[in-house]
C-alpha cells in the first residue's frame, strides 16, 4: 500500500498544477469578461453618434473630436430633437441668433436644427470662441455655455482667474463636466473618435 500512496505523489503534483492553471485561466477569463462588460457599460453611458460629421467639422476647424463629442453629449446626450428652456436647439444646443450669426459670417447655410449642420456651426463657433479667448479651453467652454458678453464682462474685472474664478455655478460645473467627458470620450474612442483613415 505505501508503495502505491509513493507512485501517486507525481500525479498529485501534476493535478495540483493542473488545477492551478485552470483557476487561473478562469481568472483571467472573467477579468477579460468584466473589462468587456466594464467598456460596453462606459459605452452605453457615453454613446457616439454621427462621428463622421464631428471628425469632418473638427479636422475642418482644427477642434479636437473628444471635445466635441463632450460637448454634445453634455448639452443634449446626443439628442438631435432636444430643445432647452432658453430655444437652443439640435445636438450641440444653438439659438437662433447665434445659428444667424454663425451662418453669417462662417457662411455655413443649412437648419442649424438638422443634426450635420448644428454640428458644422456649433464646431465652428467652438473655433471662433477658442481663437477670441487666445486658445483658453475654459474660457471657450465657458462663453458656449454663458456667452461671449458674459465672459466678457468677468474679463473686465483685472483679479479675474479663469481656473479659480467662473461666478456662475452652473458654468462652472459645466466646463468640468465638459473636460471630464471629453477625457471619457477620447479614452473609450480615442481623441479622434477612432479615425481608421
Amino acid at each position: 500500500m505505501r508503495g502505491t500512496k509513493n507512485s501517486l505523489r507525481p500525479y498529485r503534483s501534476w493535478l495540483v498544477v493542473a488545477a492551478a492553471s485552470v483557476l487561473v485561466v478562469a481568472l483571467l477569463l472573467a477579468l477579460a469578461l468584466t473589462s468587456s462588460v466594464q467598456d460596453g457599460l462606459r459605452r452605453s453611458l457615453y454613446p457616439l453618434n454621427h462621428e463622421q460629421t464631428i471628425r469632418s467639422a473638427s479636422d475642418e476647424y482644427g477642434i479636437e473630436s473628444a471635445l466635441v463629442a463632450a460637448v454634445i453629449h453634455t448639452e443634449s446626450e446626443f439628442d438631435p430633437d432636444a430643445r432647452s428652456d432658453q430655444n437652443a436647439y439640435g445636438l450641440m444646443q444653438i439659438v437662433p441668433d447665434t445659428a444667424r450669426n454663425i451662418s453669417r459670417q462662417s457662411g455655413i447655410e443649412g437648419d442649424y436644427r438638422e443634426p450635420r449642420v448644428n454640428i458644422q456651426m456649433g464646431v465652428w463657433y467652438l473655433d471662433h470662441l477658442e481663437d477670441r479667448y487666445a486658445g483658453s479651453e475654459r474660457l471657450m467652454l465657458a462663453a458656449y455655455n454663458s456667452g461671449e458678453g458674459t465672459v466678457d464682462g468677468w474679463l473686465q474685472d483685472e483679479s479675474f482667474n479663469v481656473r479659480q474664478d467662473i461666478p456662475y455655478p452652473e458654468t462652472a460645473s459645466y466646463v468640468v463636466d465638459v473636460r471630464e467627458t471629453r477625457d471619457a470620450y477620447a479614452e473609450l474612442y480615442g481623441s479622434d473618435l477612432g479615425r481608421t483613415d
